[in-house]
């Protein structure tokens, strides 16, 4: 009963609340608690992620995940050690080590058991020169941790391989059954360690005493030297090697190899060499050719002196009178200008068997005296010699290697030709160039010189430089297709800097041998336009070609660009910078990346054309669909990945589009050149 002026009495702590109070708590908690399991399962996802994406080194990646469970977790007020671990594991590997400490710290304070942050701490001490440190820090975290935490006989480990860092009295015992090359068999070793080149042979005589009295002991393992093993940048400079940027790139590496490393290596070959290959950049003295003459007389089979090796004219004959035999099939001599007639006629006598000769730049050689040398050594003047492969890049004997060619058979069997014209001085030796002209005029139906040609480089040769504007030049240019090289059959065309050469000239070139083509670097060519290569492309409807570079073709429009592209499924380095290339150039090319029939463009060059960041985007994300089911193909041989995309200076793409195809691109490790201006 209520009375007025009196207070209403509270009711016990025991009293029972309504139904409906009741069931508006539980819903609230329920739904509070959900949320939560929500929160973790996203928080886990993202962890789940940047330890998988660690395991593969795909450290950046895994960063980024690493930061999107770490702020989830803030913005819940969720603390947990193994999300800071995570992070700070991957720091560490990126070399951010200020970073990745304080992840460690973090990870401790929030769980003193955290066995990963002790570690973590320890290691960056110990890489950053402070051992001492270190080995606090795991002791404070030996003496924290319960034994019987999980990490914690690491932890114990890892403090006894800092306590012998700092030892200076501590030698540490080798275990010589862990020597694979020991335990095996020892032809069965030479057979892996003959897979090395000589300069990881050097490296493997310091590994132990046996290792070194087995390589020393074995002169078939440098029978072959090899410097300098083939890499990316080398790789694609020979691909596509009108493009320059990589070429700075290799500039900057020194690959000088010290006197003493060749004549140890001559010194172990012990008369067993094969090839003797004197390297770019190398200093070779007598005493170095002593050690070539202090075993017997090896049986070579090849002879390669480097453009820039420093030999003398003395040393160089040396070594001709005294290995040249019946067995040798390559002699390359480039641009030793010593090498005269005399030479010629040494080689042509004693190397019966020779397939491959480089005397580029050999100006004292002549052609008339070639042809003179080999007719003494062949059965008849229509007879021909067993040469395959012939440089002669900047020569003045070109013109007359055509025409001697084309009435006698003497090098007929020629694939590879390499005339390519780079010194311009080279055309002012030449001479005789109007007779020339003359004398295959009066024989329009003379013999095709080379008919098995599947090889030509004529760089330079069509140019158009001021010292090039000269009647050499010309007549030069005119002897390509009067003496019918660009012949039916024909798989490797290079033309680089060919903004000299006619329309109706060029079309006449390309029309026998365009449909075989697997190679076509044709750069400059102003001749070049977009109604020739429709009629070029004709009836065709696939083309081999794996090599594709027409960089400042600006007469060729983009709708025939991407119909020459539509018309090669087999496309592997594509070059067309500066040209008018657009979005349908880039469509063509994101449809042969979609296409599982198609190889898959391994090199993509379009610096500064007109596509735009759109079709860039679809093109990174097509690249990286293809190599997803290419590495998830057992039965795929290798897996494919793009190597490079320059898309430099497109003025079209936007710094978000970049930053897009860098990351579709990340994780297959694609070199991407996208410096866009302002």
């Amino acid at each position: 009963m209520f009375v007025a002026g009196k207070k209403r009495k509270a009711p016990p702590s025991g009293a029972r609340t309504a139904p409906s109070a009741r069931i508006r708590t539980n819903t609230s908690l329920s739904a509070a608690s959900s949320a939560l399991k929500a929160t973790e399962a996203e928080i886990n996802k993202w962890y789940l992620l940047g330890t998988e994406n660690a395991r593969e080194r795909q450290y950046r990646t895994s960063l980024d995940y690493c930061n999107r469970a770490i702020a989830l977790a803030l913005n819940e007020n969720v603390r947990n050690a193994r999300l800071y671990e995570a992070r700070a594991h991957v720091l560490h590997k990126l070399g951010e080590y200020k970073r990745a400490m304080d992840d460690a710290k973090e990870a401790v304070i929030i769980d003193g058991n955290s066995t990963a942050g002790y570690m973590r701490i320890a290691s960056i001490l110990a890489a950053t020169g402070k051992p001492k440190d270190a080995l606090d820090v795991i002791t404070k975290g030996l003496k924290t941790v319960h034994v019987q935490t999980s990490g914690y006989t690491q932890m114990d480990v890892q403090r006894m391989s800092i306590e012998r860092q700092l030892d200076p009295t501590y030698v540490p015992q080798v275990d010589y059954r862990l020597d694979p090359i020991q335990q095996l068999p020892e032809d069965l070793a030479v057979l892996v360690l003959r897979l090395l080149d000589t300069r990881m042979l050097a490296i493997c005589r310091a590994v132990s005493r046996y290792w070194m009295m087995l390589i020393d002991s074995v002169p078939v393992l440098w029978s072959r030297p090899q410097f300098t093993s083939s890499n990316a940048i080398q790789e694609l400079m020979c691909q596509l090697p009108a493009y320059v940027k990589p070429r700075k790139l290799l500039s900057r590496q020194n690959h000088n190899i010290p006197e003493c490393i060749l004549r140890h290596v001559l010194e172990k070959s012990r008369g067993s060499l094969l090839s003797l290959w004197f390297p770019d950049g190398s200093a070779v003295t007598s005493a170095t050719v002593d050690a070539l003459f202090g075993h017997r007389r090896p049986r070579l089979s090849s002879i390669d002196i480097g453009r820039t090796a420093i030999v003398s004219e003395t040393l160089i004959n040396r070594v001709l009178n005294w290995t040249l035999s019946s067995q040798i099939t390559d002699i390359r001599l480039p641009y030793r200008s010593h090498i005269g007639n005399e030479a010629m006629e040494v080689i042509a006598r004693e190397a019966s068997a020779l397939r491959v000769l480089d005397i580029s730049g050999c100006t004292k050689v002549r052609v008339k005296h070639m042809f003179k040398a080999w007719n003494s050594v062949i059965a008849d003047a229509q007879g021909s010699t067993a040469l395959e492969k012939l440089y002669m890049n900047d020569h003045p004997g070109i013109p007359e290697l055509l025409v001697y060619s084309t009435k006698y058979r003497h090098f007929s069997n020629l694939k590879v030709l390499h005339m390519a014209i780079r010194d311009q001085g080279v055309l002012s030796m030449y001479a005789g160039l109007g007779p020339v002209m003359e004398y295959l005029q009066r024989i329009p139906n003379a013999q095709i010189p080379f008919p098995g040609l599947i090889e030509l480089n004529i760089d330079g040769v069509w140019d158009t430089t001021i010292a090039s504007q000269r009647f050499e030049s010309i007549n030069t240019a005119l002897l390509i297709s009067r003496c019918r090289l660009l012949c039916s059959g024909l798989r490797r065309l290079s033309a680089l800097d060919a903004a000299f050469v006619g329309a109706v000239l060029l079309h006449a070139s390309l029309t026998d041998c365009f449909s075989t083509l697997q190679k076509l670097h044709l750069t400059r060519a102003a001749g070049f336009d977009s109604s020739m290569l429709w009629t070029l492309l004709g009836a065709h409807q696939q083309l081999p070609l794996v090599s594709l570079d027409l960089s400042g073709c600006v007469a060729v429009d983009a709708p025939a660009m991407a119909a020459l592209i539509s018309h090669c499924s087999s496309l592997v380095h594509v070059n067309l910078s500066q040209t008018p290339a657009d979005n349908t150039v880039m469509a063509e090319l994101t449809r042969i990346m979609s296409a599982d029939n198609a190889t898959g463009l391994e090199v993509v060059v379009l610096d500064t054309t007109d596509i735009t960041g759109a079709a860039a985007r679809d093109f990174a994300s097509a690249c990286a669909k293809r190599y997803v089911r290419t590495r998830n193909n057992k039965h795929a041989h290798h897996v494919w990945r793009l190597s490079l995309l320059d898309i430099d200076n497109c003025f079209s793409i936007g710094s978000d589009a970049v930053a897009i195809v860098r990351d579709l691109l990340s994780f297959m490790q694609t070199r991407v050149l996208a410096a866009v201006p302002s």
